[in-house]
C-alpha cells in the first residue's frame, strides 16, 4: 500500500493533465448544474402556472437532459485521468 501512494505521488507530480481532468469534471458539473436552474427557471417564468403536474412533466425531460450530460461528463474526466494516470506510469516504468 506505501508503494501505491508513493508511485500515485509521483505520477500525479510528473503529470499536471491528472489535475486538470479532475478539475474540468468537477467545474463542468458545476457549470451544467447551474445552466439547469437557470432553465428551469426559465421555463418556469414561460410557463406562468401553478400547477405542478404541468411544471413537473415540462421540468423533468429538462432535468434528465442535465443529469445525463452531468453523469457523461464525470465518466469522461474520470477515464482522461485514469488514461492519463496510465500514460505516465508507463512513461516513468513504475510498476503496479
Amino acid at each position: 500500500m506505501k508503494a501505491f501512494f508513493l508511485n500515485l505521488t509521483r505520477i500525479i507530480e510528473a503529470n499536471p493533465k491528472i489535475y486538470i481532468s479532475i478539475i474540468v469534471g468537477i467545474a463542468g458539473c458545476c457549470m451544467l448544474f447551474v445552466a439547469e436552474a437557470v432553465h428551469v427557471q426559465k421555463i418556469v417564468e414561460l410557463l406562468n402556472t401553478r400547477d405542478q403536474a404541468i411544471l413537473r412533466t415540462a421540468i423533468e425531460p429538462i432535468a434528465n437532459k442535465y443529469t445525463v450530460a452531468r453523469s457523461l461528463l464525470l465518466v469522461f474526466s474520470f477515464i482522461w485521468s485514469g488514461y492519463e494516470y496510465l500514460v505516465t506510469k508507463k512513461k516513468l516504468g513504475l510498476s503496479s
